[in-house]
């Protein structure tokens, strides 16, 4: 069995850089980026999407986030909250915490993707998606938490 391993500190690192250390002064155009996980047609919780640009390989840009809502729904963030993504193409990732294992807050690693990593890699990941100008809503939808 494939181990996915993340450092929750620094996800949650990056997020709240992302939140409080940009002071909008960026000079890329950001599209609003939304849309619904869903797991076997039921909507996936407190899960852990990230677009992942193939077009601009090895440059420091902002890595666009988002966590998935009790209802599923997202909107990504690049800069502050839910203002979306540049224009380009992108290879989503997406990581879902099972909950329901303890696990030692201290620890230096989450070792439970409810899909096991199959969505963790942006290199693997099945989904392809081109952000542009206007609205871009992008449903992620799993069969089964099994196919993952």
């Amino acid at each position: 069995m494939r181990r996915v391993l993340l450092d929750a500190r620094s996800v949650h690192a990056v997020l709240l850089t992302c939140l409080a250390g940009c002071d909008g002064s960026h000079q890329t155009t950001l599209y609003p980026v939304a849309g619904t996980l869903t797991v076997s047609g039921q909507p996936a919780a407190n899960a852990m999407v990230a677009f992942h640009p193939l077009d601009q390989a090895g440059s420091q840009t902002a890595l666009p986030v988002a966590s998935t809502g009790p209802d599923g729904t997202y909107r990504l963030m690049t800069y502050a909250a839910g203002d979306g993504a540049p224009a380009g193409e992108y290879a989503v990732t997406v990581v879902w915490p099972d909950d329901s294992q303890p696990w030692d807050e201290c620890a230096e690693e989450v070792t439970h993707d409810r899909f096991k990593g199959r969505y963790a890699d942006p290199a693997r990941s099945p989904w392809r998606v081109t952000v542009g100008p206007g609205a871009n809503e992008v449903p992620l939808r799993v069969a089964s938490p099994a196919d993952g």
